[in-house]
C-alpha cells in the first residue's frame, strides 16, 4: 500500500486526537502563524482539477489511484490535519490492456470504433476471429430469442439507455430555475450514459459465442473510454464491446451478410490492496463533523470530492483560534466506488464507529463544476449551453432550509434539494442517524476515460460557489446543536449500517 503518513496507533487518533481539539498550546501556536487559506477561486479549482487529472484514470487499485491517495493524504498533513489508521481492502481489479473490432473482408481489415464492457472476458492480446450474427435486440435480462448460430460466432446486438426523466428518479421540493420551467428540467425524457442496463450475457458464452458486439443508443464520442462498473456483472462469462449508434448501420450490414470480424478485449485481473484515508481537524468539542467522498475515479468529476474535501481542509486548518469550527472535523476518502465490489462508504463507517457515535452532521461531495454536454442534432456530442442537473438530497430540518438557502445565495440554477437519504454514496450516514447532506450530479461523460481528464467540460466557477456554499453549509452546522439538526426526520436513522469491519490495518510509516 502507498506511503501514507499518520498516526502509528489507532487510538491515537479515536481518543488523543480529538480530545486535544484546537486548544494545545502548538495548535494554537500553529493556527497564529500560518496564513488563513481562502476558499478556492475558479482559477484555483482549474488548478487543483488538474492536479488530480495529472495522476492519470485513478481506478481503485492502479497504479495512478495509489500515487493519487499516497499525495492527497500528505496534502492533508501539510495542511495541518492528523492522519488517522492505515487501513486497505483487498481488492481483484480488471484492468484492460487493449480493445479493438475490426471487420474483415478478403485481406483488408477496417476498424470500428469501441469502448469495452467493464469487467467482461478477456479473449487474450491475440483477440478471436469469426463470423458476424445479428442478433436483435438485448435487453437488460439478455436477449429474449437468438437466431441459430455456429460456435465461435460473434453475436451483434441493439441495445438502448433506458429513456427517462429526473422527476421518476428524484422528487426535489425545491429547484432553483431562472428562465426555464421546472418541467423542462425535470420532465423532459432523456436518456444518460450512466444509466446503462446490467446486461446480462453469461448464458452465451455457454452457447458458443466467441464475443459481443452491443450497438448502443449514443455517439461514438460520447461512449469513447468509458469505464461503467456500476452497469454490469461482477465479471462476465463472454467479452463484449460497446459500438456507436453512429457505426450501428456499418456494423449491423456486416453482420446481416455474414462477414467476419476480428474482435479483441485483452484485460487482467491482478490482486492487490486499496488504501482508505481519514484526515483529522480538530476541535474544542468530542463532536464531529464528516466530510466524505470516494478518492477512485476516471476523469475530472470522478472524483472532484476529493479536491474539494482537500480545499476546505486547507480552508479551515488556516483559521486563527476564534474562527475556527468548535466540532472535530474528519475528512474520509474511501475506495472503491468504480470497483462493483467494495463497501465504500459503509465500510468507511464500519471501521469507525466511534466516530460515527460522536458525529452530528455529514456531508458527502460528488461531481462539482459539471457542464451539460449531449448528443445534439446536427451538432453530434457537444455542450449544450446549460450547467448538468445536480441533486442535493438532504436531512429535513435545518440542513434542508440552509440548504435551499445557500442555493438562492449563490445563484446555483438547477439545482434541487429532496428529502433525504437520497441515491448518493453517502446515504449511510442519514440512514445511520446522522444529519446529511450530499450532492450529485450524472453528466454523460462522469465515467468516461479521456486524455484530458475531460477538463474541457468543467464548469470551475461553478464549482467555485459550490464549494463555497458547501463551506458556508459546514459552518451553519457547526453553530446548532445535534437535537436541531436531528429536526423531526423520520427517515433518519431507518437503516442504520451493519455488518463485518473488513478493513485491513497495518502499522503506519513513522
Amino acid at each position: 500500500m502507498p506511503s501514507i503518513p499518520c498516526l502509528t496507533r489507532r487510538s491515537a487518533l479515536l481518543a488523543a486526537a480529538v480530545a486535544m481539539a484546537g486548544t494545545s498550546r502548538a495548535g494554537r501556536a500553529m493556527a497564529a502563524t500560518r496564513a488563513s487559506v481562502p476558499l478556492p477561486t475558479a482559477d484555483q479549482i482549474r488548478r487543483d482539477y488538474q492536479q488530480m487529472v495529472d495522476f492519470g484514470p485513478r481506478l481503485p487499485g492502479n497504479a495512478n489511484h495509489l500515487r493519487f491517495v499516497d499525495w492527497l493524504a500528505r496534502q492533508m498533513v501539510a495542511a495541518g490535519l492528523q492522519m488517522g489508521p492505515c487501513e486497505s481492502y483487498a481488492y481483484r481489479r480488471w484492468e484492460p490492456k487493449s480493445w479493438t473490432l475490426d471487420l474483415l473482408d478478403g485481406g483488408k481489415r477496417s476498424n470500428i470504433p469501441t469502448a469495452y464492457f467493464v469487467r467482461s472476458a478477456s479473449t487474450g492480446p491475440q483477440g478471436v476471429t469469426g463470423p458476424l450474427v445479428y442478433a436483435g435486440r438485448l435487453e437488460a435480462s439478455g436477449p429474449a430469442s437468438l437466431p441459430p448460430f455456429k460456435k465461435d460466432s460473434l453475436l451483434v446486438f441493439d441495445a438502448s439507455l433506458p429513456d427517462m426523466a429526473l422527476s421518476h428518479i428524484v422528487h426535489p421540493h425545491f429547484i432553483h430555475l431562472r428562465g426555464e420551467a421546472r418541467a423542462d428540467v425535470l420532465d423532459t425524457r432523456y436518456h444518460r450514459l450512466w444509466t446503462m442496463p446490467s446486461f446480462q450475457m453469461d448464458a452465451l458464452a455457454a452457447q458458443g459465442a466467441a464475443g459481443v458486439a452491443i450497438i448502443i443508443n449514443a455517439s461514438s464520442a460520447m461512449i469513447a473510454g468509458n469505464f461503467s462498473p456500476h452497469a454490469s456483472p461482477y465479471k462476465a462469462k463472454v467479452p463484449a464491446l460497446f459500438v456507436g449508434q453512429d457505426q450501428g448501420d456499418t456494423l449491423r450490414a456486416a453482420a446481416k451478410a455474414g462477414q467476419s470480424a476480428h474482435l479483441t478485449l485483452h484485460a487482467d485481473w491482478i490482486d492487490g490492496d486499496v488504501p482508505q484515508i481519514t484526515a483529522i481537524l480538530p476541535g474544542i468539542s468530542d463532536e464531529v463533523m464528516i466530510v466524505d467522498t470516494h478518492t477512485d475515479g476516471q476523469n475530472f468529476i470522478e472524483e472532484n470530492g476529493c479536491m474539494a474535501m482537500l480545499q476546505l481542509a486547507r480552508h479551515f486548518a488556516s483559521l486563527p483560534p476564534g474562527q475556527r469550527l468548535h466540532r472535530t472535523l474528519v475528512f474520509a476518502g474511501w475506495p472503491g466506488h468504480m470497483s462493483g465490489d467494495m463497501p465504500e462508504a459503509p465500510g468507511w463507517a464500519l471501521a469507525h464507529p466511534d466516530l460515527m457515535r460522536r458525529a452530528a452532521a455529514a456531508f458527502t461531495i460528488e461531481h462539482l463544476g459539471a457542464s451539460e454536454w449531449a448528443d445534439m442534432p446536427g451538432r453530434g456530442y457537444a455542450a449544450t449551453g446549460h450547467h448538468e442537473y445536480m441533486n442535493w438530497p438532504a436531512t429535513a430540518g435545518p440542513l434542508n432550509d440552509m440548504l435551499i438557502e445557500g442555493i438562492k445565495r449563490h445563484d446555483l440554477l438547477r439545482h434541487a434539494v429532496e428529502q433525504g437519504p437520497g441515491y448518493t454514496t453517502g446515504r449511510v450516514f442519514h440512514n445511520s442517524g446522522i444529519p446529511h447532506i450530499a450532492c450529485i450530479s450524472g453528466p454523460n461523460y462522469l465515467l468516461g476515460i479521456a486524455p484530458n481528464g475531460h477538463m474541457d467540460k468543467l464548469d470551475a466557477d461553478l464549482a467555485a460557489r459550490q464549494t463555497a456554499m458547501i463551506a458556508d453549509l459546514i459552518r451553519q452546522a457547526d453553530a446548532l446543536p445535534i437535537a436541531a439538526l436531528r429536526g423531526s426526520d423520520k427517515s433518519l436513522g431507518a437503516d442504520p449500517v451493519t455488518g463485518r469491519d473488513t478493513a485491513t490495518r497495518a502499522a503506519c510509516p513513522a
